[in-house]
């Protein structure tokens, strides 16, 4: 049986091969009338568009491109997942790469994306500046920026207000009565780093508390260099009695220190940081957490890329600021007396006709020490 053609479905719904290929593609102009009787024809032949003809006449796809700094990190695995499921929802599919922080990788990401003709990019930018971006070009193909910024008003962006979260997480730690906070810091020369170590400095000086930059350490965004900024702080004659730690990945990193050496929190130095991470739901007692909002970054980031895509808010490029949420210690141990409290009422019989709820992430075991350092 020959394959069906797009003048086929024409013919056996009633209506030009320029109504099919609109139809088809759900470009606006076409009836809903038409538009059924196409879809009906298409069905009955068995029609299936030739995507790849298509997308050299249109030289774009319907994919676009996710490049993130690291799939280390969890934050950005979450953004990978929700903006898949986003880009799903606006017709198109995903493709992701890695820069490992790196803009020669950067490059090497968007460049091939470019040729598999992506119809846009969401794009984490590595650290660097933007004049080593030569590559970077809003209008051979739309680019939204996500979660970092870069000096270019060209690039629409969605991030979120680190400046203000670190603000409220050093001002916590200040009204617990900690008055030698250590910093483990990200990468230099990207926006988010700078923002938080903004906050933090903003929080000591509205406090009239001072600043020890000998106690701001670079972690590298790494577990490795998390555990060892940790490690280099605590051993000092004069060590922190809090650490504000700048994302996820060296958090972890801190924790793992401090077992090593012995050192608990909250009662020897405490500790809180940038993201609501799943092993942290593993410690006790529980950290004091910035939870971003991941999902909802992802989400505006695909409406806006699309937009752009569209045609549709061109004149002026967006920059979208979301808000970070401070969860605290204190937060979390209500949560979990809730919580066994609901339980104890399911299992002697008063939640009857309920179903046993799932613990909630404070309810799980306490963590381990490391089997060795980093």
């Amino acid at each position: 049986m020959a394959t069906a053609t797009i003048r086929d479905v024409a013919d056996r719904a009633g209506v030009s091969v320029a109504s099919v290929s609109r139809a088809l593609a759900g470009i606006p102009g076409v009836g809903e009338a038409t538009r059924r009787r196409v879809l009906v024809a298409a069905r009955e032949l068995g029609y299936q568009p030739d995507r790849v003809a298509q997308s050299m006449r249109r030289r774009r796809t319907n994919h676009i491109g996710l490049v993130i700094s690291t799939i280390e990190n969890e934050f950005f695995t979450q953004v990978a997942f929700a903006a898949e499921r986003a880009a799903l929802r606006h017709g198109y599919s995903l493709l992701i790469s890695s820069t490992d922080e790196r803009v020669e990788r950067e490059e090497m990401s968007i460049t091939a994306l470019r040729q598999q003709l992506v119809a846009g990019i969401i794009l984490a930018p590595a650290p660097g500046d933007l004049r080593e971006r030569g590559y970077l070009d809003s209008e051979q193909t739309p680019t939204v920026l996500i979660n970092r910024e870069l000096d270019d008003a060209r690039f629409p962006s969605v991030t979120a207000d680190d400046d203000e979260a670190a603000y409220q997480c050093t001002s916590w730690l200040l009204d617990q009565g900690r008055r030698r906070i250590g910093v483990i810091s990200g990468l230099a020369d990207v926006s988010t780093t700078r923002e938080r170590l903004n906050g933090y400095a903003r929080a000591l000086a509205q406090h009239e508390i001072p600043r020890y930059p000998d106690l701001e350490i670079p972690g590298r965004a790494t577990v490795q260099g998390g555990y060892q900024a940790a490690w280099d702080l605590m051993i000092r004659s004069s060590p922190p009695d809090a650490i504000f730690v700048h994302n996820n990945v060296m958090l972890m990193g801190a924790t793992l220190a401090l077992g090593d050496l012995g050192i608990s929190w909250p009662d020897h130095v405490d500790l809180a940081g940038f993201g609501v991470f799943t092993a942290s739901r593993l410690y006790q007692p529980p950290l004091t957490l910035i939870a971003q909002p991941t999902y909802e970054m992802a989400d505006r980031a695909v409406a806006l890329l699309v937009d752009r895509i569209a045609g549709r808010g061109l004149t002026k490029p967006s920059r979208i600021r979301l808000a970070n949420r401070l969860v605290t210690r204190e937060h979390w141990l209500e949560q979990r007396r809730d919580r066994e409290t609901e339980m104890r009422m399911q299992l002697s019989g008063d939640g009857a006709g309920t179903s046993l709820a799932t613990p909630g992430w404070l309810d799980m075991a306490s963590t381990s020490r490391p089997a060795r350092p980093y």
